[in-house]
């Protein structure tokens, strides 16, 4: 006798469940199935229908507009259930693009398409066309009459998006808005009744918690209530934001499913606390008190402090705290001087921060783009406050919060596209259910690349860096260069400004000018110094003249804690057969090197330093260093991921009562 699973079993055991669910034998088959769908044979059938799409939308060319609109009316009612698209419904979206946007769909881009609508992380080459493919995508899948959000890596891209593919929305019936961080609560709600949203991961899930807020948490006892306030809102005042999360499509999704999936999203409310402020203050005085090495150790690839013994001891003789009964306890105190402690060693102005209007604004490490509503908790904004000398805000209580990961996990169906996807393929399927497909090239990458130089100092880097933009600023060669930090972006500026190299500068001080910078980033004789803003979404398009001079030199200063950060970056040349140079120049004052490289190595490679110029002998040992640092800070973010992911879990068990 045949049993058939029901389907919800089968989506939840393959697709909803994630690894810390799942023990034993489980995990071990959830593996295998992750295997079968990421085998390279699945691209072969779609092939096949990209083909026929492709004779169907030159055939279409001849069709009038009348003739194509009442194809886009008959194509809507023929779609339905979770089945691939037509060839030829395909072909009839891929036309109209054509019409309304000039473009017509390569090849990899249709197939990239068909991969994001059968559910699948597609990997596409940076310069191969993600924002069409996507849009292709959720046209198909907003014609099935359930409300798709595009969620992009920032607020510009989301708003650029929406406003290049509207035209190409509107000719096939279908409605279009983005929610960015600016967009007024009472239009937050007109956002996400259209049939596409463009917005961001923060946008939208923190439109997720506020609405949860507006239904209140319930029980399965109360679920009768629950429904009945849902359906009578308009009655008892609650006004919903979101109409539900049933599709989502993900830009960069490396970045949204995987590097900010460590990052809690939290509903706050203020509360003023003249006692927290005070001990805030009297943290960081303590903080400033104590020394390295004697009071305190630290271990920078954890970035972890720990008092010794002498420490705790100075700690009990100060009297900066309040007095209180809460803050005489001494394990209070040393909480908070451990927090001042990490905010001393770990967070520093132009790295993980910057000062705007007198409010401390934190830069996302990965993007290198301020985040103006975001705040750390638990005390730790407030130190950094104090350390700068700025007004200390009132500090805040939790209301709600959900985790990145646990909210993409809500999505009745996820898929993404992102540059740099193999190296967390099988991360993304154990964690979302979504599997992985590598996605051909249109044209073949004709970009170099040059062995990396590592030097012994910044200084040396930064002299040698300065070196070679005179070289390419004298052919008239375009430089795009990439610095980790807002402070070394500046620093190096100002080395550039002393030898009269004309430049400008890119990082979250300057993100109004973004959008220009980019455009004249591929000019002849251009010099643009950029953080990872110029990183992801980012299309540099070469100036006339510049593919003979060997297209765009795109020169890395710093290396990143991920691989992949470093590859998107590499990615702004040589897009779509363009000519283009990449060189990088690293030195052992770098942050990735002083948190992961053993000491005695540090030493040996100094060793080996050129007296005059600082470059260090055997490039070949060096590159295999770097690889070593990057693949010890990778498996040190993958544990961190997993212990949200068990966090989620156990919160999910000890609550099992309260709808998550």
């Amino acid at each position: 006798m045949k049993i058939n699973a029901p389907s919800h079993f089968q989506n939840s055991f393959f697709q909803k469940k994630a690894s810390s669910d799942l023990k034993g034998l489980d995990l071990l088959i959830k593996r295998l199935a992750g295997k079968w769908k990421q085998r390279s044979s699945i691209l072969k059938p779609w092939l096949k229908n990209v083909e026929v799409a492709k004779i169907e939308r030159k055939r279409l060319e001849e069709i009038t507009d009348k003739e194509i609109n009442r194809l886009i009316r008959d194509s809507r009612l023929q779609v339905a259930g979770d089945a691939l698209p037509d060839p030829e419904v395909l072909a009839l979206i891929c036309e109209v693009a054509r019409r309304e946007l000039g473009l017509i769909p390569y090849r990899v881009q249709m197939l990239s398409a068909l991969a994001l609508i059968k559910g699948y992380l597609a990997e596409i080459d940076t310069g191969e066309g993600k924002t069409l493919s996507i849009a292709i995508a959720a046209a198909f899948e907003s014609w099935k009459g359930e409300p798709v959000h595009v969620i992009t890596a920032n607020d510009y891209l989301a708003k650029r998006d929406a406003l290049t593919m509207k035209r190409f929305y509107a000719r096939l019936g279908i409605s279009v808005a983005s929610v960015i961080g600016k967009t007024k609560p009472a239009d937050r709600q007109a956002g996400y009744q259209v049939d596409i949203t463009y917005t961001t991961a923060k946008e939208v899930a923190a439109d997720f918690l506020r609405d949860r807020l507006q239904l209140g948490e319930w029980t399965r006892s109360g679920m009768r209530q629950h429904v009945r306030k849902f359906v009578r809102a308009s009655e008892s005042g609650v006004r919903l934001t979101q109409r539900g999360l049933f599709r989502a499509l993900v830009d960069e999704a490396d970045n949204g499913l995987i590097d900010e999936a460590v990052t809690p999203l939290l509903i706050s409310q203020k509360f003023e606390s003249e006692e927290l402020r005070q001990a805030c203050l009297g943290a960081w005085k303590v903080a400033e008190f104590l020394r390295a090495r004697t009071d305190y150790t630290i271990h920078r690839g954890r970035r972890e402090v720990k008092l010794t013994v002498a420490g705790e001891e100075k700690i009990a003789e100060r009297d900066e705290f309040p007095v209180s009964p809460l803050w005489r306890c001494p394990d209070r105190r040393r909480e908070m001087v451990l927090l001042a402690l990490e905010a001393h060693e770990f967070f520093t102005l132009g790295s993980h921060y910057i000062i705007e209007d007198g409010k401390v604004v934190i830069i996302d490490e990965s993007t290198g783009r301020p985040m103006p509503d975001r705040s750390w908790k638990l005390g730790l904004h407030q130190i950094v406050e104090a350390k700068e000398s700025l007004e200390i805000t009132a500090p805040s209580t939790t209301i709600a919060q959900i985790s990145f990961q646990g909210f993409f996990q809500k999505y009745r169906k996820l898929s993404g596209a992102t540059g740099t996807a193999q190296e967390i393929a099988a991360e993304v399927w154990t964690i979302y259910g979504v599997p992985t497909v590598k996605i051909p090239r249109n044209l073949p990458n004709i970009s170099r690349y040059r062995s990396p130089k590592f030097y012994l100092s910044e200084a040396d880097r930064e002299h040698a860096v300065s070196e070679e933009v005179i070289r390419c600023h004298r052919d008239s060669q375009p430089v795009l260069i990439g610095t980790r930090t807002v402070t070394s972006s500046e620093r190096l500026g100002r080395k550039l400004g002393l030898q009269n190299i004309q430049h400008v500068i890119l990082n979250a001080t300057r993100l109004a000018q973004e959008a220009g910078i980019i455009e004249d980033a591929g000019l002849k004789g251009r010099v643009t110094i950029a953080t990872n803003m110029a990183g992801r979404g980012t299309d540099i398009e070469l100036g006339k003249g510049v593919r003979e001079l060997g297209g765009l030199h795109v020169l890395v200063t710093e290396p990143h804690e991920s691989r992949r950060v470093d590859r998107q970056f590499f990615g702004r040349s040589g897009r779509q057969g363009d000519p283009g140079l990449v060189s990088r120049y690293y030195s052992l004052d770098d942050v990735l090197f002083q948190k992961f490289l053993p000491r005695f190595l540090y030493r040996l490679m100094t060793k080996t330093a050129h007296p005059s110029t600082g470059e260090i002998a055997y490039p070949f040992l060096c590159r295999g260093l770097l690889r070593h640092v990057q693949i010890r800070a990778e498996k040190l973010a993958v544990f961190r991921r997993k212990q949200v992911s068990e966090n989620d879990r156990r919160q999910r068990s000890s609550l099992g009562f309260v709808r998550d």
